[in-house]
């Protein structure tokens, strides 16, 4: 992902979200339904992470998948740096795909992309993901793909007064 990039992606996320938990679909961000805009403090994290070298803290890489006319964004992975210190062996991966394109394999190309690049980086060892409970079909993506459900934290967040757990896998590169 490239400067130019960033106003067409971040319309991307908002349409992402305006699906979140509606019309039949799984949660798949742990924040209410009627969130469906990224807050700009989230936006400049996400800008401000992808010039920091891997291994700072905050440090952000993204990759977005394409139409054949590079005009739309179809979907996206991103690595990023924990919170936690200690972690810089670690990333924690996010992606998306549009309600039209799923089931085609884009998730898993840019799943497959994002490991490969995590591997040739030499630094990281792992990649975290944390997948809301209800959100079956991500489960079953990062479960082929060799992610290993570590643990379920149910009751993690309470979303529309409804309890939500979540499912912390990850994957030894």
């Amino acid at each position: 992902m490239e400067a130019g990039d960033y106003p067409a992606f971040f319309d991307y996320l908002n349409a992402q979200l305006e699906e979140n938990g509606k019309s039949g679909a799984p949660l798949f961000q742990p924040v209410p339904r009627e969130i469906v805009k990224l807050p700009a403090e989230k936006e400049a994290a996400f800008v401000a992470g992808l010039s920091k070298t891997i291994g700072q803290p905050g440090w952000r890489r993204a990759w977005l998948a394409m139409d054949e006319n590079n005009k739309n964004i179809l979907g996206h992975v991103d690595l990023r740096a924990h919170q936690e210190v200690n972690t810089s062996h670690r990333a924690l991966l996010g992606m998306g795909v549009i309600k039209s394109c799923r089931q085609l394999g884009i998730g898993r190309t840019l799943l497959e992309f994002a490991c490969e690049w995590a591997r040739q980086s030499n630094l990281l060892e792992w990649i975290d993901i944390e997948v809301l409970c209800d959100n079956k079909p991500a489960f079953h993506l990062y479960e082929t793909a060799g992610f290993e459900k570590l643990c379920v934290i149910q009751d993690m967040y309470r979303i529309d007064g409804q309890a939500e757990g979540f499912v912390r896998m990850a994957l030894k590169l």
